[in-house]
């Protein structure tokens, strides 16, 4: 079973900008309590993690580790996979994240293809999606629209039109299976 979780709040977050693949910024202190939170949840709903598999990104890659050391896991079972990288916004990184909608992002100078995209993350999903363990992916807010145009066969162009998740929610992806 495929479980996903966004990263905790980030530096990014808390300045309201573009953070995409770009801007390798930080969890906050809070940020920092949500994943300690994330994993509470976890233990709480009795969810036996065996694999933690995160983007590289730093937001990311520190939510997971807490998760890993909260649940007493072996740091040897969590991974990184460029799959699970955030969308690249292009030249919109750095610059405030007010409501734009998923055409003008797409069409950011630089920006990445959204097929791509698409790509990429279905990739993980048809690698991961039958492995006989419970696998916490780790990764961002962009990747979680891109699972629900999967889900819902949407347009992979129209991904950022879909609401955004809060930070450090554990979800579970049963519709994977």
């Amino acid at each position: 079973m495929l479980y996903f979780v966004r990263h905790g709040e980030s530096e990014a977050n808390v300045k309201i900008i573009f953070a995409g693949q770009r801007d390798n910024s930080p969890l906050t202190s809070k940020g920092r309590e949500q994943a300690v939170n994330s994993a509470k949840t976890i233990l709480l709903e009795g969810i036996l993690v065996d694999e933690i598999v995160f983007s590289p990104l730093k937001r990311a890659r520190e939510t997971a580790i807490i998760i890993a050391e909260e649940l007493g896991m072996n740091l040897e079972n969590i991974s990184s996979d460029n799959r699970l990288l955030e969308y690249d916004m292009g030249n919109l990184t750095g610059t405030p994240s007010g409501k734009i909608s998923s055409l003008e992002l797409i069409t950011a100078k630089n920006a990445e293809n959204p097929f791509s995209f698409f790509d990429r993350i279905i990739s993980f999903t048809r690698e991961f999606r039958h492995k006989k363990k419970n696998i916490l992916i780790v990764s961002h807010g962009g990747v979680r629209r891109m699972l629900e145009i999967i889900k819902t066969k949407g347009d992979p162009k129209l991904f950022y039109d879909i609401p955004l998740v809060p930070n450090a929610i554990i979800e579970k992806l049963d519709w994977l299976e």
